[in-house]
């Protein structure tokens, strides 16, 4: 792995949050002898606030990397004797994660915040270190770094702490920025910096679990005030079986593909029991259909808009463990490399379930320890096969599989 010393007195720029991790690796980095210089970005105006911690708004409860006391922070750096700096970058969050939030959630697909949130901050990192002369960025995620020799391209790698490991949110980083990034705390255990944090002795910030915002059940309803009246579409919610209404809906805005119970899907006035997902949104009409969802599943998923780690083979298909969510479970499946930036992953098991148009997913080469990140991209559709039929989009069920086989059957004169 590549180690995360540096030459005497490099200059280097770290992003802060006045939590516990960036301050441990700030220290670290200083211990080497690097000229370490500090940055917190700013993506929610200070002096915000809001009682409630679900409030789609830029508090530092919900941002990730929330800032909530600059001074705290300038003070803990100050005691180390590290220059430290603040940027503003509002106006890219609102451009990038906020409305983007909106306009997803308007067009029914998934967009992961925490993702596009720690994108910005990376870009803003590399910004401003060309700015003060840095050649090195510096953070203190949680993953590891593997730098190539003969090719020069650089890896990402889980961390070998998986409680802690953040490279899901990293996997989608250029290789410009990959080539400059230092990751002090690599090697290191979550128990293992909270030691160091202790003997430190400075004040640090409660580290928090941000949510995606684009999941909050919630959401819905906050995003009203930003959406004109006239592109508020009203309508019903069907059941995919039988193409009964369930109920009526306020808005298509409150629904998401792959939509359940946990990210605020809500038709409790039916008397349901049963969980539901949303498996498909009509713009015009404003009719949403939901399904249980071990009634679906699939085989297949498509990525488009994809990165690919270093040391990825684009020739040959790949035994690969694909994950949905930051801290998700590992699926075994095989890679197959696509044109334009694409690539399709093949489960070794039937999946139940739908995975929405627009999810995340990175791909790791393990399914557990320090696994190398061969890539990132966005969910187009999650599919299975049907002998003599080609793909077969979700929703479907056993049954409608062998109604299409028997019809083809039939046609064949079977």
């Amino acid at each position: 792995m590549r180690s995360v010393m540096a030459t005497q007195s490099q200059k280097v720029l770290i992003a802060v949050t006045g939590r516990m991790d960036s301050a441990v690796a700030a220290y670290l980095l200083k211990k080497q002898g690097m000229e370490v210089h500090a940055v917190a970005v700013l993506f929610h105006a200070q002096g915000d606030s809001s009682s409630d911690k679900d409030a789609f708004t830029l508090d530092p409860k919900v941002v990730q990397y929330g800032l909530s006391d600059l001074n705290l922070i300038k003070k803990a750096y100050d005691s180390m004797e590290i220059p430290f700096y603040a940027v503003n970058a509002q106006e890219q969050y609102y451009a990038l994660v906020h409305d983007k939030v909106v306009a997803h959630r308007l067009m029914g697909r998934s967009y992961n915040s925490k993702v596009a949130t720690t994108q910005l901050l990376f870009d803003v990192l590399v910004e401003k270190a060309k700015v003060i002369g840095a050649k090195s960025i510096a953070t203190g995620h949680y993953a590891k770094l593997q730098m190539n020799q003969k090719s020069g391209e650089n890896s990402l790698f889980s961390s070998p702490d998986l409680v802690s490991d953040q490279s899901f949110l990293l996997a989608g980083l250029s290789q410009e920025q990959l080539a400059m990034l230092q990751l002090p705390l690599s090697d290191m255990r979550k128990a293992e910096t909270e030691k160091i944090a202790k003997m430190m002795g400075i004040k640090t910030e409660a580290s928090k679990k941000h949510l995606n915002v684009f999941e909050k059940p919630t959401l819905g309803k906050e995003i009203e005030p930003f959406l004109p009246p006239d592109i508020i579409t009203e309508g019903e919610v069907y059941q995919h079986q039988d193409d009964q209404m369930i109920t009526e809906h306020k808005g298509l805005h409150h629904f998401f593909l792959g939509q359940g119970v946990e990210t605020g899907l809500d038709i409790k006035r039916t008397g349901m029991e049963r969980d539901l997902v949303v498996v498909d949104i009509e713009s015009k009409s404003g009719k949403v259909v939901v399904e249980d969802p071990r009634k679906l599943f699939y085989t297949h998923v498509s990525l488009v808009g994809c990165r690919f780690g270093g040391g990825s083979n684009s020739i040959f298909p790949l035994d690969v463990y694909i994950q949905f969510k930051e801290h998700g479970e590992r699926i075994s499946g095989k890679l197959y490399f696509k044109n334009n930036q694409s690539c399709v992953v093949e489960f070794s098991n039937k999946q139940s379930g739908l995975v929405g148009r627009g999810t995340v997913a990175v791909v790791y080469a393990k399914a557990s320890g320090v696994a190398r990140v061969l890539a990132t991209g966005q969910i187009q559709n999650c599919f299975h096969m049907i002998k003599g039929h080609g793909r077969r989009f979700a929703p479907a069920s056993p049954d409608a599989d062998e109604e299409i086989e028997q019809s083809l059957k039939n046609q064949m004169g079977f």
